[in-house]
């Protein structure tokens, strides 16, 4: 008997898993796209050594900083290809069941290393340099929203957020 439980709780837990994707993922693609729009702005900038038009005056300081570039290619590069990533895997994952998990954990873990280096970055922006890129804060931010949706759309699917608990049990 306890056999034919087993079989029912995962047959079930099967049926769960090949559910619809969360529409949160949509909001997660275009989160990306906002936050494509914003670093390819300040990339092209960048490469074209121009200034970016800002409301506040430390956009440029921070462009211009020797912080501003990792082994000569502009920080935006890498999160033009941060954004792009999001946004491909939240489609991916949009368009997927929710077992599989392979674009789902790349949004994941693509969005956690680009808070851990937002939250560098943006030390960086405050206490070295000590002015503020408005580009950079909303990139910032974005990048925030995309991890907190993701956890949700992780908690509202179930597979992803299971293993990940899974992991830490």
């Amino acid at each position: 008997m306890a056999n034919g439980s087993d079989s029912l709780d995962s047959d079930s837990e099967e049926v769960a898993f090949r559910g619809h994707a969360s529409n949160v993922w949509l909001f997660v693609a275009i989160l990306g796209i906002s936050g494509l729009a914003v670093t390819t702005y300040l990339t092209s900038n960048a490469l074209s050594h121009t200034e970016v038009g800002c409301s506040i005056s430390g956009c440029n300081t921070v462009l211009g900083s020797k912080w501003s570039k990792i082994l000569g290619v502009p920080v935006s590069a890498f999160g033009m290809a941060t954004y792009s990533i999001i946004m491909l895997g939240a489609l991916h994952a949009y368009q997927s069941p929710t077992n599989d998990l392979r674009s789902r954990r790349v949004v994941a873990l693509t969005a956690g290393v680009g808070v851990l280096a937002s939250i560098y970055l943006t030390t960086i922006e405050f206490f070295v340099i000590k002015a503020v890129c408005q580009y950079c804060i909303t990139s910032a931010v974005l990048v925030v929203f995309v991890l907190v949706s993701t956890i949700i759309a992780a908690r509202k699917e179930g597979p992803l957020w299971n293993q990940i608990r899974r992991r830490y049990d």
